[in-house]
């Protein structure tokens, strides 16, 4: 183990500024089409048939992935996620249609790549705060909170996000009966 503040960093990833710069989409002009071509740039690397010894430039074969894939992934984050999985599938089956098997065979694999990306960058986070649930989950309600909330920094972080949302959730069913009770 490196340490708990190595797992807090595995819950929040982030890259450098200079590295972010450098992948980073000026969200003000880039369309789709060019999203997919970088993000297809990043994924490219040297791959090699150890039988034959041919060499080529592609995504890499699952499980694998390459640190610039995820160094992009992670400088634009908050522009890709769920809106680019539903992207990358639909010009894949648009692709399909339109009888360009190529073409839709490497989205595919872009695709699938790009999935494994996502689940690399966020299964830490996943986990950690899973494992918060099952502390504090069965303990809500106990005031007693140093006794169950306690740990290392990266698990009283979550601890902590457990708690904020169990409260949000409560006052969200709490806040949805007293609309409820005032209605005629």
């Amino acid at each position: 183990s490196l340490g708990p503040e190595y797992r807090l960093a595995q819950m929040f990833p982030g890259v450098p500024p200079e590295v972010r710069e450098q992948y980073r989409f000026d969200w003000k002009t880039v369309t789709v089409p060019e999203m997919v071509e970088q993000l297809k740039q990043a994924c490219t690397v040297p791959l090699k048939n150890s039988q034959t010894g041919k060499e080529w430039l592609g995504v890499p074969p699952f499980p694998q992935i390459s640190n610039p894939a995820v160094e992009f992934v992670l400088s634009n984050r908050d522009y890709l996620g769920h809106r680019m999985k539903k992207a990358l599938g639909r010009l894949k089956l648009r692709s399909q249609s339109q009888f360009k098997k190529e073409e839709a065979a490497e989205l595919r694999e872009l695709w699938k790549h790009f999935l494994l990306l996502e689940d690399h960058i966020s299964a830490p986070f996943r986990q950690i705060v899973l494992n918060a649930e099952t502390v504090v989950g069965p303990n809500f309600g106990n005031l007693d909170m140093k006794s169950y909330c306690n740990g290392e920094l990266y698990e009283r972080t979550a601890n902590y996000l457990v708690l904020k949302s169990m409260v949000a959730h409560w006052e969200k069913k709490y806040n949805d009966a007293m609309e409820l009770d005032a209605l005629p």
